[in-house]
């Protein structure tokens, strides 16, 4: 079908008795030329195929057919005891007979307003093209990644304990469930997020696999990490996430590297980027995968005045207090100001500067510098594994 005249109906959710035509969309734009069917595509992006998903579906129609749809969901974070929510937004696809239209926009502009009344906070789009920009959208920093390979791997002997490894079961849902909740900066995750990913062994469109480490009584930390891949004749594995006692963590990392090298990424200032670096090997500032949106700077930065408060000085949080508008983000107290201009300066500031950008236009005075140094950019978990 070409541009010609047609009856454009949505955004809405899909019924039902669509969602084999959604997925036959999807499968089209994303899969056709490498998988054989829609679900051995959209199983390396296990959370779309949760249950309930189809709900978190907006599409437009033409008649009967969709022929654009944008797919989300929801997860709440905790940051030191703050619970904040992240929406994540991915499976953004247009029929090439209706590209051009704006269509993808629109339903990207209902996606976000309906973040909005579920009171989400950052939005983590898989992706970064001009129209996630446009909504606000914008790479972020604040992750460091450290390469262990046989050659320094030797570096962690001393601080290496005895561990014992093995890959996790669908069996072990629960168990990986109970690690990562004893995690300060963590995701509020229902056990099926555990059970989807280890059932289609894949997260961020990549084959991956739960380690589990411990010592003869119990398990004590778990690794997710890609399977190995070879390139240019050498074997590399990337650690997405991690949760667990760090010291069976980095043993985890000492044993596997003396078979391949590994890609460990490290969130913020987490206790392993301490470990690795005392040793000698250095990490090297990365990207966060895709693009995230700050939604409302006022209401998030108000949420986070329990986190500021474990931090700063009473005084100083009495006093806080916070405004935004026309590109401008304002945060203050008795006696002091922090004035951010621009919404990528606002977005970096609260959630990292990605590496080779420089942050302008932010301005720091009185007692919100010490706001500024001890409190940003706020801490985020991973996000690979709950990425669509």
């Amino acid at each position: 079908m070409g541009k010609g005249v047609c009856c454009l109906i949505g955004p809405r959710t899909p019924r039902e008795d669509e969602a084999g035509a959604c997925a036959e969309l999807a499968y089209r734009v994303f899969f056709s030329s490498r998988f054989p069917d829609f679900l051995s595509g959209a199983s390396t992006w296990p959370m779309v195929l949760r249950d309930g998903a189809l709900k978190d579906t907006f599409a437009m129609f033409d008649g009967d057919k969709p022929v654009s749809l944008i797919h989300r969901f929801e997860r709440d974070v905790l940051i030191h005891g703050c619970k904040l929510r992240i929406g994540f937004v991915g499976f953004v696809c247009t029929h090439p007979d209706y590209r051009g239209r704006g269509l993808a926009s629109t339903i990207l502009a209902a996606t976000m307003n309906k973040f909005r009344e579920d009171d989400v906070d950052f939005v983590c789009i898989s992706g970064d093209r001009t129209m996630y920009r446009r909504a606000g959208a914008r790479p972020i920093g604040g992750r460091r990644e450290f390469v262990v390979n046989r050659e320094n791997s030797e570096k962690l002997r001393e601080h290496a304990c005895k561990v014992s490894i093995r890959k996790a079961s669908l069996e072990d849902a629960e168990l990986l469930a109970s690690i990562y909740d004893r995690e300060s900066i963590r995701f509020i995750r229902p056990l099926s997020d555990y059970e989807i990913v280890l059932k289609y062994r894949h997260c961020v469109g990549r084959p991956c696999e739960f380690v589990i480490a411990g010592d003869e009584t119990k398990a004590r930390a778990y690794l997710l990490l890609t399977e190995p891949q070879t390139q240019e004749g050498r074997s590399s594995r990337t650690v997405f996430e991690y949760a667990g006692e760090r010291n069976f963590v980095l043993s985890a990392i000492h044993h596997l590297a003396k078979e391949t090298e590994l890609r460990v990424k490290v969130e913020g200032n987490d206790p392993l980027g301490e470990m690795l670096t005392e040793v000698g090997i250095e990490g090297t500032p990365v990207q966060k995968p895709g693009t995230v949106a700050v939604l409302d700077f006022a209401k998030t930065m108000r949420k986070l005045i329990p986190f500021f408060a474990s931090r700063l000085p009473a005084n100083l949080v009495q006093t806080l207090d916070f405004a935004f508008g026309n590109e401008r983000f304002v945060a203050w107290c008795d006696d002091g100001i922090l004035e951010i201009d621009g919404i990528t300066n606002m977005v970096w500031t609260l959630l990292g500067t990605p590496p080779g950008e420089n942050l302008t236009g932010v301005r720091v005075v009185g007692k919100m510098e010490e706001l500024h140094k001890r409190c940003l950019p706020i801490p985020l978990p991973s996000l690979e594994m709950n990425m669509v």
